[in-house]
């Protein structure tokens, strides 16, 4: 498996550890110079590129354009011959650009420690969660490039491409990055909503009932349908230290395959500390991330006061 930020490559010096050279010092000082300091001294070479990534827009077919930003590391000439990015399992290319750049800029040429920026159009694919774990869960960007100078003793360990291994040609190098790209909710089937507490505030001590509304914000199609039988799972999870359950924590509710199908969710509970503290939280075991909006979102902290004084006094009883 290639490691994040890497080039999958070894270096030309077997003796040496990877990715690292040593330098021999022999320094002489003295009114002489009849005093010698040697020392072997172990230097750290870094990679040419260091990759950073954005999505720069989202058009209204849904396609992506994803831009990755090259920064230069060394203080040479980089050139760019070619570029393609292997995408992991959930996106896929658009159009017939078989992983190229939306447009074509090679050779494109880096200063030294300066960066440039390539653009991929992309989408969202079909995923099944059965075979996800099995698949590519990482993209995969290749770099086929060019440095300035004499690469026989290099400031990176570069790995040469067989197919430009020609005498009095151009040698090519090869960099590997690994990107991990997250699907953005972009489509969401369902938003849950925290509904308000009530306005007389939250006390130690007090039952308060907690209340979500879970909306469909698409219909369903029939495999859908008959996949999740018009139900939905849910499930209340809250700090057992903060928080006394009185309700149901799990369970299904019935929901409409409809689109606008509204349902309530209501659960008591009994805070047990006062103070700012986090709410319950309900979730949908069954529902991808990315299928959920949450609108209106629930506060992040909410305030619980302490129990209501109460006093107590003794009356003597003559005897």
């Amino acid at each position: 498996m290639l490691s994040r930020g890497s080039s999958s490559v070894t270096t030309r010096r077997e003796s040496i550890v990877d990715a690292m050279r040593t330098i021999a010092l022999n320094l002489e000082f003295g009114a002489y110079r009849n005093q010698i300091f040697e020392r072997t001294l172990a230097v750290h070479f870094t990679y040419p590129f260091y990759v950073t990534t954005r999505v720069t827009d989202k058009c209204n077919d849904g396609t992506l354009l994803l831009q990755v930003i090259l920064h230069s590391e060394v203080k040479a000439t980089l050139t760019i011959y070619d570029a393609w990015l292997d995408l992991q399992h959930g996106f896929i290319h658009t159009g017939q650009t078989e992983g190229r750049p939306s447009s074509s800029l090679f050779p494109l040429v880096i200063s030294p420690t300066s960066k440039a920026g390539i653009l991929f159009s992309i989408c969202l694919g079909k995923t099944n969660g059965e075979e996800e774990d099995r698949k590519q869960q990482e993209s995969i960007l290749n770099i086929k490039y060019g440095i300035s100078g004499d690469r026989t003793i290099g400031a990176h360990p570069p790995v040469m491409d067989d197919s430009t291994k020609v005498d009095g040609a151009r040698q090519e190098l090869m960099f590997k990055n690994a990107i991990t790209l997250q699907r953005p909710v972009l489509d969401p089937c369902l938003a849950v909503g925290f509904l308000p507490l009530p306005s007389d505030g939250l006390r130690v001590g007090q039952l308060v009932k907690m209340q979500w509304r879970v909306e469909r914000l698409k219909d369903l199609d029939e495999i859908e349908v008959s996949e999740q039988n018009d139900e939905v799972l849910y499930e209340v999870k809250a700090n057992s230290g903060n928080w006394m359950i009185a309700g149901r924590k799990r369970g299904h509710v019935s929901l409409s395959p409809k689109q606008g199908a509204r349902i309530i969710i209501s659960v008591l509970c009994m805070p047990l500390v006062a103070g700012y503290v986090r709410p319950p939280h309900l979730g949908l075991p069954d529902v991808d991330e990315a299928n959920i909006s949450c609108k209106p979102a629930g506060p992040h902290l909410v305030c619980v006061l302490p129990p209501a004084l109460s006093s107590s006094f003794c009356i003597p009883v003559n005897s």
